[in-house]
């Protein structure tokens, strides 16, 4: 027994490197599927890339310092279809959607980034993902704006 407490510390490291290594593995993989467009499925951990080719835009009632919980409720109560960034006044947050589709599981995820427009630019604040079917409700409104827009009503 006494030669088990004598290893402990270097079994204690060991068991943190693996985990570091694996964890490390896991942050540089999504960040590599981040920057081609894609992501990571929630599900199956596979690649997941773009479903729809477009990006669908909504207005948040929060300005830059302000902060909500529990983000998917929030969302889900809160963000208002828009059509374009100038939309969006001054000092108040919007956020971009986009559908992501896994190549392993097939299921569906939307990836939400909530983000202060400045000067032109977008100044990201969150980034969530989430499942798709309890946001298909919104992205149905805003398509039925778009398309209400588009008849000039």
């Amino acid at each position: 027994m006494a030669g088990l407490s004598y290893y402990l510390p270097v079994i204690i490291i060991a068991v943190v490197v693996v985990a570091a290594i694996v964890m490390g593995r896991s942050v540089i993989r999504d960040y590599r599927r981040v920057k081609k467009n894609g992501s990571t499925c929630m599900y199956c951990k596979g690649e997941a890339a773009r479903a729809l080719p477009r990006n669908y835009l909504f207005l948040l009632p929060v300005s830059f310092g302000d902060t909500y919980e529990n983000a998917e409720n929030y969302l889900l109560t809160h963000m208002v279809p828009i059509m374009s960034r100038e939309q969006i006044p001054s000092g108040r947050r919007a956020c971009k959607a986009e559908v992501h589709s896994c190549s392993k599981c097939g299921k569906k995820q939307i990836i939400i980034e909530d983000f202060l427009l400045v000067r032109g630019e977008d100044y990201m604040k969150e980034y969530y993902v989430f499942a798709y079917e309890k946001f298909r409700p919104l992205l149905d409104a805003w398509e039925e704006t778009e398309r209400r827009a588009g008849q000039g009503f």
